[in-house]
């Protein structure tokens, strides 16, 4: 495992993000969305248009649109459809600690990281806790005393 602690610098979204994510296009239908995430097991999805990052979708967005009720079973969806909102973006050199209590204080479940007006990756809470959990683990180890 890869050392996080560095206490003289905040890391950045580089160090927790998923580089390269899966990503769909607006006009897909939703069927599509729900195979993409079931078969790469993931619950975003950055959206494009015309190659261009648009916004994300979401399992649970999907989940909701699928909810008794909520739509007609006959009508055909599509990811445009529940995709209208704004994504948190971010950049990838973004100090940590800042995106991070954005997600917390907003209830953002997930940041798209871009690197130079390109999508890099995806930050989402799966990632921010698994990497607290490593560094809470690496914090908590007894320094290494057998240096060669």
């Amino acid at each position: 495992m890869t050392k996080i602690r560095d206490t003289h610098r905040m890391p950045t979204l580089a160090a927790l993000m998923t580089p390269f994510p899966y990503h769909i296009d607006m006009d897909a239908p939703l069927e599509q969305a729900e195979s993409l995430m079931e078969e790469h097991g993931v619950h975003h999805l950055p959206v494009t248009r015309d190659g261009e990052l648009e916004t994300i979708i979401s399992r649970g967005d999907i989940e909701r649109a699928n909810s008794p009720g909520h739509r007609l079973e006959e009508q055909q969806l599509f990811v445009r459809d529940l995709a209208a909102r704004r994504p948190y973006i971010a950049d990838l050199h973004d100090p940590l600690d800042k995106i991070l209590l954005a997600m917390a204080d907003t209830g953002i479940g997930s940041v798209l990281v871009m690197r130079e007006g390109e999508l890099a990756g995806i930050v989402t809470v799966t990632d921010a806790l698994r990497f607290c959990g490593r560094f809470l683990t690496e914090l908590t180890q007894e320094p290494d005393d057998d240096v060669a």
